[in-house]
């Protein structure tokens, strides 16, 4: 095993605190920083399945989850009557509901707690510059002071400030051509246990999802052909989502009724991040800084458990860093090229702007959530949710 390492990392969502509590329980002595001066509480349900499970499990963590679990029954698509025409149960192939269905804050703070009498965290803090030697990387803070550590970590997400300061050459962004918004609205006493779907006028999508007992969560997406990062500023944000929600239907009118009601508002661009490397240095990525599939795909969260215990793990085991980082990656890079991510076509079908093209995608959910679709597609695709055996070939003995 190698000897005690002082590790930085940046980011203190899900991949940072996961990343945190492997490497702390392996020796190594860990700070982790927040841009935030506040622990966030907000975000949107995540969904954690497959080998994401696994890690749950092997961290000790179903109980909490479970505690925290939001009780989302399955999904229901929604039309212009209010009605449901189809639905997908639980566990069903396409649902956006798993065993582990909890909010991000929520995981977050199960995280935070599991690891902060082991580890140094610091919010209102991140990274201003930093200047890699051979042995070791100096760390300048925001507040000026300036720190030395032997691995910096970035598990800050996709919009990384971290990553380009040592990496941004070897980073691009995929645009998908549309715009996300989630934040959390009041709950009612008529709202379901059920994540419903709407295909709303304009190709406007919007998915609004059980939460806590004061709020429900809303997702908005919806198409822009160009980015413009002005766009995705102050007051900006919210002028741009008023307009592609007003006359959607649905649950538009709630929806545009409560838009102040979330402090963590959220609206930018959907992309992928595609990274030729991982790591430059004592310097690597891990998380959406990464990796990120986007939303649609309801892989960050898992992605981000798994990337943190491979990482964890290899630095464990392997003699070296520079190894270590090597192994990570010919790891994970497989596992997320297996079906995990989602092109720019299919984006536009969930998007239908015309009467005909709802029509069209409510007919392919329907046959989605028919019982002989569902058997087809769990026949052929049992496979897809292990492409390696995290407890073979990993850290945990």
């Amino acid at each position: 095993m190698n000897e005690s390492r002082k590790v930085l990392i940046s980011g203190a969502s899900i991949a940072g605190p996961a990343l945190a509590y492997w490497l702390s329980r392996f020796g190594d002595k860990v700070t982790v920083i927040e841009r935030s001066k506040n622990f966030q509480s907000g975000g949107q349900n995540v969904d954690i399945e497959g080998p994401g499970q696994q890690v749950i499990k092997m961290m000790g963590l179903e109980e909490k989850i479970e505690a925290k679990n939001t009780r989302e029954k399955g999904v229901e698509f929604v039309g212009g009557s209010g009605k449901p025409y189809a639905r997908l149960l639980k566990g069903a192939v396409g649902s956006l509901t798993s065993a582990y269905e909890i909010l991000r804050g929520d995981l977050a703070r199960i995280l935070y707690d599991e690891t902060k009498d082991d580890c140094d965290y610091r919010l209102g803090t991140s990274i201003a510059a930093l200047s890699q030697q051979d042995d070791g990387v100096s760390v300048t803070f925001n507040d000026g002071s300036i720190e030395r550590f032997d691995l910096v970590v970035s598990a800050e997400g996709i919009g990384s400030s971290t990553r380009r300061l040592v990496m941004e050459d070897d980073i691009r962004f995929r645009y998908l051509g549309v715009y996300a918004s989630y934040f959390r609205i009041p709950k009612r006493p008529e709202d379901k246990d059920w994540s419903q779907i709407y295909h709303g006028k304009h190709g406007c999508f919007m998915v609004v999802r059980p939460g806590n007992d004061t709020d429900i969560t809303v997702l908005v997406t919806f198409p822009r052909k160009q980015f413009d990062a002005r766009e995705v500023v102050g007051v900006a944000q919210k002028a741009m989502l008023r307009d592609a929600l007003q006359g959607a239907g649905g649950p538009a009118d709630r929806i545009l009724a409560n838009l102040d009601h979330d402090p963590d508002f959220y609206l930018g661009p959907m992309s992928q991040v595609i990274g030729s490397t991982w790591s430059k240095g004592r310097f690597v990525l891990t998380g959406d800084a990464a990796w990120c599939p986007s939303a649609y795909t309801g892989q960050g969260t898992p992605l981000a458990l798994i990337g943190a215990y491979i990482l964890a793990g290899e630095l464990k085991k392997q003699p070296t860093h520079t190894v270590a980082f090597e192994s990570y990656e010919r790891l994970m890079r497989p596992y997320l090229s297996s079906g995990r991510t989602i092109s720019p076509g299919l984006i536009r079908l969930l998007h239908p702007k015309s009467r005909l093209g709802i029509g069209m995608v409510r007919t392919a959910e329907r046959a989605l959530a028919s019982g002989f679709a569902q058997f087809v597609f769990r026949r052929f695709s049992s496979d897809v949710d292990q492409p390696f055996n995290l407890t073979a070939s990993q850290n945990v003995g």
